[in-house]
């Protein structure tokens, strides 16, 4: 994998086996091809830790579907699950390819595997009571879903911005925190792309750091933009 830009660590903690890597797939990234995939499982499986996650961002692709494909909530749900079968496929080809020694090093999540955990849960109340009761937080949130939209932002209204802002919302007790499955903690975030922006941006208010005050922090959280 080739590193781009680095939050909370370097090159070299990376490679000293500090971290369990874990590569948060948005399954509309067509980025995520087989080689992508095929070199994330053998790079990832050699520096983890303990083990390396590939998380597929299934359920709450429903958001984006709402908004962008005008579908009704079962259809939304529904779409984002096909869309995450030929993913997933690809996932399981990357780890069919690992020799034996690693194979048992990565695993292979979806959103409903990481979201009923007891920390993410309250991490995750407690983030949507901060959006619904407190207007900078929100606001902030929805200034850089608008940001991250580009062109697109000016084909939609304000409600439509605002519902697809859930979508970070949603992600964000584990760009936080990582998460914890299986004893594990995955810690290290993966991306080809600046993913440590949001996190990075939102500790820059003022504001954020009572909200953080409020969680639970289960350990260090790192990222990488790796391609």
């Amino acid at each position: 994998m080739q590193f781009e830009s680095f939050f909370n660590t370097t090159a070299d903690e990376i490679g000293s086996g500090k971290w369990n890597p874990y590569l948060g797939i948005s399954i509309n990234n067509k980025a995520f091809n087989a080689e992508y995939l095929r070199k994330y499982a053998e790079w990832a499986t050699g520096v983890a830790r303990e083990r390396a996650a590939i998380l597929v961002v299934d359920v709450i692709q429903r958001i984006n579907n709402l908004i962008f494909n005008k579908c009704k909530p079962l259809p939304a749900i529904e779409k984002a699950f096909q869309k995450a079968d030929v993913i997933l496929a690809l996932c399981r080809e990357a780890a069919c390819a690992l020799p034996e020694e690693k194979a048992g090093r990565l695993v292979i999540l979806e959103w409903p595997d990481i979201v009923h955990d007891e920390t993410f849960l309250y991490n995750l109340n407690v983030l949507k009571k901060a959006f619904d009761e407190e207007s900078e937080f929100k606001d902030k949130l929805v200034s850089i879903t608008r940001r991250n939209l580009g062109s697109i932002v000016e084909r939609l209204n304000e409600v439509q911005v605002e519902m697809l802002s859930h979508y970070i919302l949603n992600e964000l007790p584990e760009l936080i925190s990582g998460f914890a499955h299986n004893g594990v903690h995955y810690n290290l975030n993966v991306y080809p792309g600046k993913i440590a922006s949001i996190y990075s941006e939102l500790l820059e208010c003022d504001f954020f750091h009572a909200i953080l005050a409020r969680l639970r922090i289960i350990g260090e959280i790192a990222c990488v933009e790796a391609y």
